[in-house]
């Protein structure tokens, strides 16, 4: 491999030395002899469509991580083309003294609108905002690099979405131990779930939810649905609400059954053409009227700025939900005055 790639392996031996492990110790305010001479080194090539979700790197011993960007050095990397290092601010999750521990879960799972603001939970970890608070573009021969540490180095790779590769070198220096806080890295996180965990809730219907404004009421109607049985069929009345929405396949005790069953075995369902052709109609009419607005979708060619704009869609009845390393999405938060039987929000 010497022969063959002679630059690639000057570089490793470069980067693999213990000149430069002093000189990375030295920019990222690390004591001498943090690291140790373990480093990891592999090529990464995203291609079109390709990204990474909201991570921290924290696995094991890993102190560094850096990026060696090798994308095409005669055709700028542009905004448009995607593909940018996503950087989160970090915030610590904190215990709402004004709710007791029944409500925590419910109260506390939404993200802020705000993208500067924490997920609230009870725990007193760390969480990332909902979208990044800054963005890299992975320019040719620049390197990017930051300290690995548990819930707080939280980044992701947006979508390339150019047909050119983005081509890095990647990797970490180790120190001699792993963090002592490991436990709250984001890895260790997601293979737990525990009370209060920032994603859980029961279900709330919307005008539950905004019942005059009072959210501990809302939670003890949900409280007070859920302790029904679980098996009680639909009543004739309940069909023929729903019949004003739904195709009426679906409101068919056979096919109840049948997707019931099929969810009990397979722990996942998919319901096609769930919408009668009336609001399946509607609801295509507004989302498309959406998109035209915010100049979305395949008919327009956005400026490249817009690649970085992360609120398109937001506004005052559809908030971004996170914490980013989990989960992120619009809600839609409605309220009583919002006429379903006439249009789609």
């Amino acid at each position: 491999m010497a022969k063959e790639l002679p630059s690639l392996m000057k570089l490793k031996s470069a980067l693999y030395s213990s000149t430069y492990r002093s000189f990375v110790e030295q920019i990222t305010n690390l004591e001498p002899n943090t690291l140790t001479d373990q480093v990891d080194c592999a090529a990464n090539c995203h291609t079109k469509g390709c990204h990474l979700l909201c991570h921290d790197d924290v696995i094991g011993t890993r102190k560094v991580s850096y990026i060696i960007y090798l994308t095409d050095p005669d055709t700028a990397w542009t905004d448009e083309d995607g593909g940018r290092l996503e950087l989160y601010d970090n915030f610590d999750e904190e215990k709402d003294d004004n709710d007791d521990d029944d409500n925590d879960d419910d109260d506390n799972k939404k993200g802020k609108s705000d993208k500067d603001e924490a997920i609230i939970s009870n725990n007193g970890r760390k969480v990332p905002g909902v979208i990044p608070c800054k963005t890299i573009l992975p320019t040719f021969n620049s390197l990017a690099y930051f300290v690995v540490t548990p819930g707080v180095s939280f980044h992701s790779v947006q979508e390339v979405f150019c047909d050119r590769p983005r081509l890095s070198i990647q990797g970490w220096y180790h120190a001699k131990e792993a963090p002592s806080d490991i436990e709250n890295a984001t890895l260790n996180r997601l293979k737990s779930t525990a009370k209060g965990e920032d994603t859980e809730g029961s279900f709330m219907p919307l005008r539950q939810i905004v019942d005059n404004g009072n959210e501990k009421k809302a939670a003890a109607a949900a409280a007070a649905a859920s302790s029904k049985d679980d098996d009680e069929s639909l009543t004739p009345s309940d069909k023929s609400y729903l019949a004003k929405f739904l195709n009426p396949t679906y409101l068919q005790d056979k096919y109840i059954d049948e997707i019931r069953e099929c969810f009990e075995n397979e722990s996942s369902v998919q319901l096609r053409h769930f919408f009668n052709e009336e609001w399946s109609s509607k609801v295509k009419s507004a989302t498309s009227l959406m998109d035209e607005n915010d100049k979305l979708g395949k008919d327009h060619r956005r400026p490249s700025s817009s690649s970085v704009e992360y609120d398109v869609g937001v506004c005052d009845k559809w908030i971004p939900v996170g914490p980013a390393h989990k989960q992120r999405f619009l809600e839609y938060v409605g309220d009583d005055d919002d006429d379903v039987d006439d249009s789609v929000a």
